[in-house]
């Protein structure tokens, strides 16, 4: 290891954030924050915070992209322009946008079609 590179546990086993190698983050989750959406999460995990929203079905616009066998997901991934030491545009960096690829294909195929099928 690196002399420059700082040890992330120490001798003691001791985590820099003061937590032993076995222990985990705190964690706290809420249900339902957001008022006009149609399902809605709060997580905490140490320091990380995220804020999760589903909103629909909704009618697909422009009307081309419907598709009878299947629902069109939209994922938006977003870091705060706040969350890092040095401040970021707060326009979508290729990293967001990939990760709302990534996450938009892992979750396309988990959700049952039949569930906005049957709603309106």
């Amino acid at each position: 290891m690196n002399e420059k590179q700082e040890k992330l546990i120490d001798k003691k086993g001791i985590r820099l954030d003061g937590r032993k190698a076995d222990e985990l983050r705190p964690v706290k989750l809420q249900v339902g924050v957001l008022g006009n959406a149609d399902g809605s999460a709060y997580i905490e995990h140490g320091k990380n915070k995220i804020l999760a929203a589903a909103f629909g079905p909704r009618e697909v616009h422009p009307k081309h992209l419907m598709q009878a066998d299947r629902m069109v997901l939209k994922v938006r991934y977003h870091m705060a322009p706040f969350s890092v030491q040095e401040r970021k545009s707060p326009a979508p960096s290729r990293r967001e946008v990939e990760l709302s690829k990534v996450i938009k294909e892992s979750r396309t195929s988990t959700i049952p079609r039949t569930l906005s099928a049957n709603r309106s």
